[in-house]
């Protein structure tokens, strides 16, 4: 029969629940000042656990298969996974049913192999310690009955492998002994993956995921916990929240993620300690809040800005290297607004619709099958920026022969070219010269300009001012999120005194096309200007379009 509905306000089809109950009846708090107190879930993190085990109401079968926490560095993520894991090992976690009321209740796993995956060889890590010091040494001491047949936990503190009095163990592992297992496990940890930077570790979190579905009824998950990581290093966290923010993750996967909202601004104590409050969640009443403000301020701790905000606002951050800053294109976002007086995210007004005849200047980059290809628009007015169009290599096997669709490219252009006034449009001649001609011929070479972005002098230049005035908050952008991206994964390369643009690494396969083409399009915006532009007197009526 299938699930009988909530009993409750918020109420899930989960066996979470009866995990929260596991946990505070049978658990302790680990290592720190509160280490052997019983174990206390708050309501963030027990919401989080009850969506960790939520189960379809018809067949029982796990809703997610990997579950992410992402919070900040000291809100006991390791903790809550160290809980959920000794659960696993020795609880009812998986459906076995419904009751009398319709609401499903739980059995153990046969047999689990739970594994606590740390990045390098010798380490156990905070979670892999709780759950030794949970199933040793107080667990034996005050729930014997539970936890007198585990064996391995003589000193929790160097511990690296449970065996399970009912068969199975809980194991710290490593990148070397992954590879050499057979794929068996129930439940894996992979905790602080911004820290999984290194070509092996990605190959162990994709080697584990690969193999996790071996074991049917043991209905297999994954728990990933992380605080923010640095952009550009394409750590498994990274290349997780960029799927999730592209909305292009598979829905299997659960993702709790909290980062500081706003603009960043440490000089302001006020505003920051409102940010750390938020981003802590139920946590923030027993944190010290003076003490991690002045962390933030240490350069022994944060020798950084970008330090500061990514391990205590838990917002990913470039360093001093980035073209521009995720807080500068988040607050030029027109689809963002941050209201200075309750720090909330609202919609920003005095939005102009872009009608029909409204005066542009274009931007275009291309490419043929690797780099994006991008027509990017700048408003005659104010300069506002937005995509016309965006081409980019799709990800996973669709990408494998992917092409530029050069006809629908060439179409956007002509189409920009009917529906607006287009004053000038700057495009790069690479592997398009023969197409931007053709274009040119037909709507005027004083108005399609071949310009190639390859001379440093002139592309350095109109870096600069659009950079310049995005800072300064004189121009404003769409806050596509394609676009926005573009933007964050550019870095500058310096050469001599000129700073231009590059991508993180060579070998990185992040787009940055879009700074590129805004960079063209707001430079012809500021050539037509100079060169005594003035806006017609008739403008076209029509339908609004909103781009």
């Amino acid at each position: 029969m299938p699930w009988a509905g909530p009993q409750f306000e918020g109420h899930a089809c989960s066996v979470g629940y009866e995990v929260i109950d596991a946990i505070e009846a049978f658990m302790c708090h680990g290592e720190g000042d509160i280490q052997g107190r019983p174990a206390q879930v708050d309501d963030e993190m027990a919401d989080h656990i009850v969506e960790c085990y939520r189960i379809d109401p018809f067949t029982g079968r796990r809703v997610f298969n990997e579950a992410v926490l992402s919070r900040p560095k000291g809100r006991a993520k390791s903790e809550i996974a160290a809980w959920v894991a000794v659960a696993e090992a020795f609880f009812p976690v998986r459906f076995d049913g419904w009751n009398a009321e319709g609401q499903p209740v739980a059995r153990p796993v046969v047999s689990p192999l739970i594994k606590c995956m740390a990045t390098e060889e010798g380490q156990a890590g905070n979670t892999f310690k709780t759950i030794a010091f949970i199933a040793g040494e107080w667990g034996k001491d005050n729930f014997p009955e539970i936890y007198a047949g585990a064996t391995g936990t003589r000193q929790y503190q160097s511990a690296s492998a449970i065996y399970l009095p009912h068969g199975g163990e809980i194991r710290a592992s490593t990148s070397g002994a992954a590879s050499k297992d057979g794929g068996l496990e129930s439940h894996v940890v992979f905790d602080e993956t911004h820290l999984y930077v290194t070509a092996e570790l990605r190959e162990m979190y994709a080697t584990i995921a690969r193999n996790l579905g071996k074991r049917f009824d043991a209905d297999p998950w994954i728990h990933q916990t992380s605080t923010a990581y640095k952009p550009g290093e394409q750590s498994v966290f990274e290349a997780t929240l960029t799927a999730w923010r592209k909305k292009t993750l598979s829905p299997a996967v659960f993702v709790n993620h909290r980062e500081a909202k706003g603009r960043i601004d440490l000089k302001d104590e006020k505003h920051t300690k409102a940010q750390l409050r938020q981003v802590y969640g139920a946590a923030a009443s027993r944190i010290d809040m003076d003490r991690k403000f002045r962390d933030m301020h240490d350069t022994r701790i944060c020798p950084d800005v970008a330090t500061a905000v990514r391990y205590f606002l838990n917002r990913p951050m470039s360093g001093k290297d980035v073209w521009l800053g995720t807080d500068i294109i988040e607050r030029q976002a027109l689809a963002l607004w941050v209201s200075p007086s309750a720090d909330l995210l609202e919609p920003k007004p005095g939005f102009e619709a872009l009608e029909p005849g409204t005066a542009l200047t274009v931007g275009f980059d291309g490419s043929l099958n690797d780099d994006s290809t991008v027509l990017i628009g700048s408003r005659m007015s104010d300069g506002f920026i937005f995509p016309i169009g965006i081409w980019e290599k799709p990800e996973g096997l669709e990408g494998a022969w992917w092409e530029v669709p050069r006809s629908e490219v060439l179409g956007a252009m002509r189409a920009a070219f009917g529906r607006y006034e287009i004053v000038r449009m700057y495009g790069d001649p690479h592997e398009w010269r023969t197409d931007l001609e053709s274009i040119a011929s037909e709507f005027g070479e004083k108005r399609v300009i071949l310009w190639a972005t390859s001379r440093d002098v002139q592309m350095a230049a109109a870096l600069e001012r659009l950079r310049t005035d995005l800072v300064k908050e004189e121009v404003l952008h769409s806050g596509d999120s394609l676009m926005s991206e573009h933007f964050g994964n550019t870095y500058v390369r310096m050469r001599g005194k000129l700073r231009l643009v590059r991508k993180e690494n060579e070998h990185s396969d992040r787009k940055i096309d879009s700074t590129v083409g805004a960079a063209l399009a707001y430079e012809a915006r500021a050539d037509a200007l100079a060169a005594g532009w003035k806006p017609t007197q008739l403008v076209r009526k029509s339908k609004t379009i909103v781009m």
